[in-house]
């Protein structure tokens, strides 16, 4: 009985999982028609020259039988390659195969031996190449079923070699061994080439789980990189990719839409009396009701903050256009009512024009935050569209930009040094912020004049002296404190710009691999293929190259792999919400083991809290920058903060 339970297990086919049954079932109905194939032939064949010496029931019936059956199992095989079969016709099939092939075996074989008697010498020499090549034939093709070579060897093989050995001529004993010796090396390569089988089948098995995880992952990590975590909306990196695609259709199609940038009002007192917790829950309200009141063909974005963008197709006259913008801020008219108390905010809105306002993203949104700018300075809770008004704003720009051509770079601007460290609070570098205190215009803020410096064509001007004040003060610093210098986007795609700062930093004598450039997503995507190959040729002198702001820019993750970068500075938005919200936590999490996997360095932004800097070291951050260490500061205290940072490092500071 256990015997017979053994020999039942060993037919079993149902052991193995359903994944490579049906990887077994794919092989086998592609084998199986040319198996029997191969065996209607070569039965035809012997019956043919036994025709005349061998009973018609061996030369005519039973082959006429056996050839029915091959060749009707032969038609369901391939009729089935057309159908996707259920986990359990696979099993039958199964089944079915390793039972049908060794009945068949040995009904062929018994038939074989029967017509062996009749024949003369050629007639039996042909039957024992007939025994012998259907049976390499069967075993060959039904490679995928482990069951079937050990069960003909036993049941045809040894049968037909202990038949041969008997016969009297000493050919077919030699026949015999050597059929033996053959079929056992036939027994020991079919079980290797089953386990090949096995093993690449499993291994493609793996290799499908795995790219189902990773396409799930993938889709979390676009679903994260795409959509705000509060709100649900699109965000910031979401909306400039839309609205490129926007500009794209628009512009073939010569289709005006509108952008408009949205900035509650009264927000902030919202967060300073009932808490961050009820100014979240304010923020999902109203992105709940601009949703509900814009039209569907709308997209609503939160960029951060209380800042929400619009990207409005086919948007009717100019009165349309800021009646369909003055419903939606109607909608948050009504109070929000929370348990904590009953909110009241109002919001403005600036609107832009393609093509008037312009016909690139950057210029459109500029355009709409111009005239957003200029609505909370002079009619909050209004909604205009960028008109000459507003230009007037950028004239004063302008102004900027003038005295920027009328001062000596040299003397005009200074840098000032803010540390980045690791997770001991020790200063592993310095990154150098440019500062513009001028006698006319005052203090003015570096994203002005480095915006008006990039328009004006003069950003290198600036560049070159700043870069040689940093390289001068890096010497002073200890060999393993690190330089970060930020390069805007006519820096890094201007190959003059890039060779003389390489060139620059020869001249001052600092190891190559003290320096990192620091660039943004935005100056990269401005033109990818030259800021990418400048990249590279400073890295191949040993420049490290950051990506800055990382998630606040226009690129796609897909480009970081494809980005010659060594560290990815997180902006300090992904730091605002890390103590509330647990998304924001798995977001950098997320970040960081996307860095680690990149072999990139990440640095965290922003850091202004010491809980802040223990969520960001258990998600992996590697390094930190931000007003718990230090505020930037000037060239000589730099020298100061180095020789006390240790006592500093951890100690938060004013803010």
């Amino acid at each position: 009985m256990q015997f017979v339970r053994k020999i039942i297990a060993f037919f079993d086919t149902s052991s193995d999982s359903l994944e490579f049954r049906r990887a077994q079932y794919a092989e086998l109905s592609r084998q199986v028609p040319l198996m029997y194939g191969i065996v209607v032939i070569n039965m035809v064949m012997l019956a043919l020259t036994h025709v005349d010496k061998a009973p018609a029931v061996l030369t005519v019936w039973l082959p006429a039988a056996f050839v029915v059956i091959c060749v009707l199992r032969a038609i369901k095989m391939i009729r089935a390659r057309k159908r996707i079969p259920t986990d359990e016709v696979i099993e039958r099939s199964l089944r079915t195969v390793v039972w049908l092939a060794c009945t068949l075996g040995v009904a062929i074989s018994v038939w074989s031996l029967l017509l062996f008697g009749y024949g003369d010498a050629y007639a039996r020499s042909q039957n024992t190449f007939f025994t012998g090549i259907t049976i390499i034939a069967v075993i060959t093709c039904l490679r995928p079923l482990k069951q079937v070579a050990p069960a003909i060897f036993m049941l045809v093989v040894i049968p037909t070699i202990v038949f041969l050995g008997i016969q009297e001529h000493e050919v077919f004993r030699a026949i015999a061994l050597n059929m033996l010796l053959v079929m056992g090396g036939m027994m020991v390569v079919m079980q290797r080439s089953h386990s090949d089988f096995r093993q690449r089948v499993e291994k493609e098995i793996e290799l499908a789980a795995q790219h189902r995880q990773l396409q799930s992952l993938n889709g979390t990590i676009c679903q994260m990189a795409n959509e705000d975590a509060l709100t649900g909306l699109a965000n910031r990196r979401c909306f400039f990719e839309r609205l490129e695609q926007q500009i794209t259709a628009s512009a073939s199609g010569n289709e005006p839409f509108a952008v408009g940038i949205l900035d509650l009002d009264g927000f902030k007192p919202v967060n300073d009396i009932f808490g961050h917790s009820v100014g979240d829950r304010l923020l999902q309200e109203v992105a709940s009701r601009l949703s509900s009141s814009l039209p569907e063909s709308a997209l609503l974005a939160r960029l951060g903050g209380d800042e929400f963008a619009l990207i409005l197709p086919a948007p009717g006259s100019d009165e349309e256009l800021q009646k369909t913008c003055r419903e939606a801020l109607d909608a948050l008219v009504p109070a929000f009512v929370f348990e904590e108390g009953s909110v009241t905010v109002s919001a403005t809105c600036g609107l832009s024009r393609f093509p008037e306002a312009g016909g690139t993203a950057g210029e459109l949104y500029e355009k709409a935050d111009l005239a957003l700018y200029y609505l909370k300075q002079n009619d909050r809770g209004a909604v205009t569209i960028f008109s000459d008004l507003h230009a007037e704003e950028n004239r004063q720009a302008a102004a900027v930009a003038h005295r920027l051509r009328a001062v000596e770079s040299e003397d005009a601007f200074h840098l000032e040094y803010q540390p980045i460290v690791n997770r001991d609070g020790r200063a592993i570098g310095f990154e150098a912020l440019a500062r513009w205190d001028d006698a006319v215009l005052g203090r003015v803020s570096p994203d002005v004049f480095i915006r008006a410096a990039e328009q004006a064509g003069t950003i290198g001007k600036i560049t070159m002296p700043l870069f040689r004040k940093a390289l001068q003060a890096a010497r002073a610093w200890p060999d393993d404190v690190k330089l970060s210098f930020n390069l805007s986007a006519r820096d890094v795609c201007s190959p003059k710009t890039m060779t003389a700062l390489l060139e620059e930093i020869d001249k001052a004598g600092i190891d190559h691999g003290r320096l990192i450039l620091e660039v943004t997503e935005s100056a990269i995507m401005q033109d990818f293929s030259r800021a990418t190959l400048a990249l590279q040729a400073a890295r191949a002198k040993g420049v490290c190259v950051a990506l800055d702001d990382f998630g606040t820019g226009y690129s796609s993750l897909s480009y970081v792999r494809r980005l010659p970068i060594d560290r990815i500075k997180l902006d300090r938005s992904f730091t605002l919400d890390i103590e509330r919200e647990r998304v924001a936590r798995d977001i950098v999490a997320t970040m960081a083991s996307l860095c680690h996997s990149l072999d990139l360095e990440c640095i965290v932004e922003g850091v202004e809290t010491v809980t802040q800097m223990q969520i960001l070291a258990a998600a992996g951050v590697s390094g930190y920058q931000g007003y718990l260490f230090s505020r930037p500061m000037p060239e000589e205290a730099v020298g100061s903060y180095l020789a006390g940072q240790a006592g500093r490092a951890r100690r938060p500071q004013a803010v």
